[in-house]
């Protein structure tokens, strides 16, 4: 049973036991169904979503539901963006604390190099971008459905809906069946509103509002190995956790970004609220694994947490343009106070199990403790200044000042505060020896966050101080037709934290990521578009950790070699049918603290095709999509040295209607 602010959505299971492919549809279905009759007539809008067409380089972006890209939201040149606080929705800073549904952001963009010489303050692990919904003048209506092989299915619907000539609205539902690749599930709903009011031509107001209710969501069991040695393969997508062990889970953001333009300046302003609010959790880990398939079962409870945030951006720019030459001023104000409480988990220990194989047990009396709270505070004021002379150069720089402090008080009483206060600096230039070559650099230092306590450390979920991060990059970018070519090399220097041999998460040594990374995009012939890219990554941490032994070099599950290719190719005789095949690597990666242990590298194989056609002058897009197609059997590691299998492979069919 799903709830979603009070009301009751009652799931009807349609499915039969012969079907491979499940497909549960929610009552409320006939009416999403009745909402889209009203709405018509409308122009095509989910229907025209690719993230192959539509992607301008391969380092990341998201349309549709879809990803691709050598990197994501939470792994940008081996660091999570996320993780940092390097957020933006629409160009501006957010404290995002909680996922958004893709019923109020349209998609991301990562950005690195020379796409993020854009912002006027760029961030040294790179910045995810997100998009929302917006209403235009058309009225719009998308109705999405879509089962896979697992047994997962989802029934989605957005509408972008003018309601009078300066006002207008977005809004969306969607209701999901969750079937996961370790044999969990979980069910979820999500909803959002976003009007448009555009008082007059040059002022816009977007209020928006969104909420993500996730209930009896399975905990997958994380392996953590004993020593040298994996632990042996296991059959794939049999649930092996405790079904007890179920999280319920409220994600909310809310905010407004208002814009004023002037002639020669922009006002830009947003204030977010983003809040995380876990009602129960649950970590299922095997400790001391062996590769016997032996390990030792820990389950951990946790109360009721919450992760919250209110943040904003004030941002004024000015633009004077004197013949080829374009100056670009920027004044900026950001401020965040957080808010995070968690802890006084239970602790739950039941023996030696073997991994793979159920092993169910009662649920507990469960006993929690007393919990940690944080808070930070944080300002930061900033000026940045462009100069774009066309068609020959391009220079920027930015300083900040910012005021950064974090206390803390645990059930053992209150810690000293955390401050910090330093100046930060960007430079970046880009040069245009040709129409089609452009050489660029920069060099950027910030203060960001670390990423928190992984589930398996001792002291999970505690958030390390602010660490101060810089990065150098130098690159080119080559426009060789209607294809784009970015060559840079990268280095990007922080303070580590990771898991001593204790399991405590602490400050290690200093980590640096040196490497190559490359781009390839757009349409290679009529009809063709290749979306290709590979980073070549040297990671390394120093310190006396690894002088003395204790650690290796080398962090806990960085890769050192990723790489992928998608073609999507539009039949010329037959423009509706197309078909796309893409190929996705990631190399040798350590999976312990001392190096003593890698788990080795996966390439996986996927292909899909789209078939466009019309109904009664409305139009549809048929997905089917074939993702590890050769089903090849992996480990994967996460930064606090756990191991889970990759997915197996996966056959979905997505049906999209615009009304």
């Amino acid at each position: 049973m799903l709830w979603l602010d009070g009301f009751i959505l009652r799931r009807i299971d349609v499915r039969t036991p012969s079907d491979p492919v499940s497909m549960r549809l929610s009552a409320t279905a006939p009416a999403l169904c009745a909402l889209a009759l009203v709405c018509l007539p409308a122009m095509a809008q989910r229907a025209n979503e690719n993230p192959v067409t539509a992607a301008e380089d391969a380092f990341g972006s998201s349309i549709g539901g879809q990803d691709i890209g050598l990197y994501s939201a939470t792994d940008v040149r081996g660091f999570s963006p996320i993780d940092a606080g390097n957020v933006r929705l629409e160009g501006l800073t957010i404290d995002r604390q909680a996922e958004f549904t893709s019923r109020l952001v349209a998609g991301n963009s990562v950005r690195v190099g020379l796409s993020a010489q854009s912002y006027p303050f760029p961030a040294p692990t790179g910045i995810v971008d997100y998009r929302l919904r917006k209403p235009g003048e058309a009225r719009v209506l998308s109705l999405v459905t879509k089962a896979d092989s697992y047994g997962a299915s989802l029934v989605e619907a957005d509408a972008l809906l003018p309601l009078g000539e300066r006002i207008g609205m977005a809004a969306g539902i969607g209701l999901y069946r969750n079937a996961y690749f370790d044999g969990g599930d979980a069910d979820v709903a999500s909803v959002a509103l976003a009007p448009r009011w555009r008082p007059s031509e040059r002022i816009e107001i977007l209020p928006f509002w969104s909420r993500i209710e996730i209930r009896d969501e399975t905990a997958s069991p994380v392996i953590v190995p004993a020593g040298a040695g994996l632990p042996p393969d296991i059959e794939r997508r049999r649930f092996f956790g405790q079904p007890w062990a179920a999280d319920d889970i409220t994600r909310s953001n809310a905010g407004v970004i208002g814009t004023a333009a002037g002639e020669h300046w922009t006002l830009l302003a947003g204030a977010f609220r983003s809040i995380a609010a876990p009602r129960r959790s649950f970590s299922s880990l095997l400790l001391e694994a062996t590769p016997q398939g032996d390990a030792q079962l820990v389950v951990i409870a946790n109360p009721a947490q919450r992760f919250a945030s209110d943040s904003g951006e004030l941002r004024l720019s000015r633009i004077k343009a004197s013949g080829p030459r374009r100056h670009r001023l920027h004044l900026s104000l950001r401020a965040r106070d957080q808010t995070r409480r968690y802890g006084g988990a239970d602790q739950l220990e039941f023996g030696t199990v073997r991994i793979g194989v159920p092993a169910f047990v009662p649920a507990p009396q469960l006993t929690f403790g007393e919990q940690t709270h944080e808070r930070i505070r944080q300002r930061t004021a900033g000026a940045a200044y462009e100069l774009l002379w066309r068609n020959r150069f391009e220079v920027g720089f930015g300083v900040q000042k910012t005021d950064y402090e974090k206390t803390r008080r645990t059930p053992q009483g209150t810690a000293p505060a955390s401050r910090d206060a330093p100046w930060l600096y960007n430079a970046n230039a880009a040069w245009h020896l040709s129409p089609r070559l452009a050489l660029y650099g920069g060099h950027t230092r910030g203060l960001e966050e670390s990423a928190v306590a992984p589930e398996t450390a001792v002291n999970r979920d505690e958030a390390p101080p602010a660490i101060r991060t810089r990065q150098s990059d130098l690159g080119a970018r080559l426009l060789l037709g209607r294809v784009r070519l970015n060559v840079a090399a990268f280095a990007v220097e922080k303070p580590y934290y990771g898991i001593d041999e204790t399991r405590l998460f602490r400050e290690l040594g200093r980590v640096r990521h040196r490497g190559w990374e490359f781009s390839l995009a757009g349409e290679v012939a009529p009809g063709l578009n290749l979306v290709a890219g590979a980073v070549l990554l040297d990671a390394r941490v120093r310190g006396e950790q690894v002088v003395s032994d204790a650690i290796g070099s080398r962090p806990i599950g960085i890769a050192e070699r990723t790489a992928f290719a998608i073609l999507d190719y539009r039949l010329p005789n037959r423009p509706a049918l197309s078909f796309d095949a893409g190929v996705e690597y990631a190399g040798r990666a350590a999976a312990n603290a001392a190096n003593s242990l890698s788990v080795p590298a996966q390439t996986v194989f996927n292909v899909g095709t789209r078939y466009r056609f019309r109904t009664d002058r409305v139009p549809v897009v048929l997905r089917l999509e074939a993702t590890n197609v050769f089903d090849h059997y992996a480990w994967e590691v996460d930064s606090g040295g756990g191991l889970t299998y990759n997915a197996p492979r996966q056959l979905s069919a997505k049906l999209t209607v615009d009304l």
